[in-house]
């Protein structure tokens, strides 16, 4: 549920020597590519892209009529949007990148900041020794696994000791890759370093990478599987499909996300209960205090954050808070 990044010229760290040398292919990638949130927990170096970079590229910015809400409270005021993952378009809103230079701070789902040595968190939430990853699915399961790891050019007997949300991470970060797609053209990446050139506070759901890797660790064998369900679903898609969604939210359109979110909650309850439920809940508290603030925040989460009846917008509008679309 969160977005990607994908850019060549990346510094990179070493990564789990033990996991490595059981995945060769995937050390082979990291030579090319800079990961994302996801792929951040991997230890490699982000490397930062201005927006107008790209256009050198041949990436062009899209039109949009981007969702945007306000919410209000206490006298105060915070501006809330969702992003896509990464596309073939450099976001851009003028509205948005406005208001950001009156915000006091930007709030995003995730940042760069490690505290622990990223191999011994991995090695703590995300492999699994004592059970193989594909005991732990059905066949149809193992079998949409091996489909996805072909796409994404990942061997499935690499991942044989990960758990499934850590064998979701690998894969995806794989695919995206193969499909170059720079998430420096996303809201979040955009925004960020213009939030930093004025000096605006940053701050993130998970304070750093280790509370994002110890919120995927602790997820109980159902939430584990289902988290990997998901993301199969994704991958398993299409581009095209995927690329629908992403462009009718672009123009203000949510009913495809809301179809999205839909069919998670029918299809992995456990997972949603957690990365929904539980996540879009915890917002309320935060933006509850934002609005204490003189000057007004801007959130941004993933746009199934704020879509469907569980979205973090209904559950500010059930804690009494003011919400509208801009």
């Amino acid at each position: 549920m969160e977005a990607r990044i994908f850019n060549q010229g990346c510094d990179r760290e070493a990564f789990m020597t033990d996991v490595l040398e059981k995945n060769e292919r995937f050390e082979q990638l990291a030579d090319t590519v800079c990961l994302s949130r996801r792929q951040m927990l991997l230890g490699l170096g982000l490397a930062a892209v201005a927006a107008s970079s790209w256009s050198k590229l041949g990436w062009a910015a899209a039109p949009s009529n981007w969702p945007l809400w306000t919410v209000e409270g206490h006298g105060g005021k915070v501006f809330l949007t969702g992003e896509t993952p990464a596309r073939r378009t450099i976001w851009k809103d003028a509205r948005i990148e406005g208001l950001l230079q009156n915000c006091s701070a930007l709030w995003t789902e995730t940042n760069l900041i490690r505290h622990q040595d990223i191999q011994v968190l991995i090695k703590q939430y995300g492999i699994d020794e004592s059970k193989p990853l594909l005991s732990k699915l059905s066949e149809r399961d193992q079998s949409r696994l091996a489909e996805a790891a072909k796409l994404a050019q990942v061997p499935l007997d690499s991942m044989a000791q990960y758990r499934p949300w850590f064998a979701a991470f690998t894969v995806e970060q794989a695919y995206y890759a193969a499909m170059n797609l720079p998430e420096a053209g996303t809201a979040e990446k955009v925004l960020m370093p213009m939030a930093k050139n004025d000096g605006i506070t940053i701050s993130s759901e998970f304070p750093s990478i280790d509370d994002l890797v110890a919120f995927m660790g602790t997820s109980s064998a159902a939430e584990d599987v289902q988290y990997l369900q998901y993301t199969l679903d994704h991958l398993l898609d299409g581009a095209a499909k995927n690329e629908l969604v992403y462009s009718r939210w672009a123009r203000g359109d949510m009913s495809g996300a809301e179809q999205m979110v839909a069919r998670m909650k029918a299809s992995q309850p456990a997972m949603y209960d957690k990365h929904v439920i539980g996540r879009n809940g915890r917002w309320v508290p935060r933006i509850d205090e934002m609005l204490k603030s003189p000057k007004p925040a801007l959130v941004v989460v993933g746009l199934y954050h704020v879509a469907g009846p569980d979205s973090v917008l209904a559950r500010l509008r059930e804690h009494g808070l003011k919400v509208t679309t801009v």
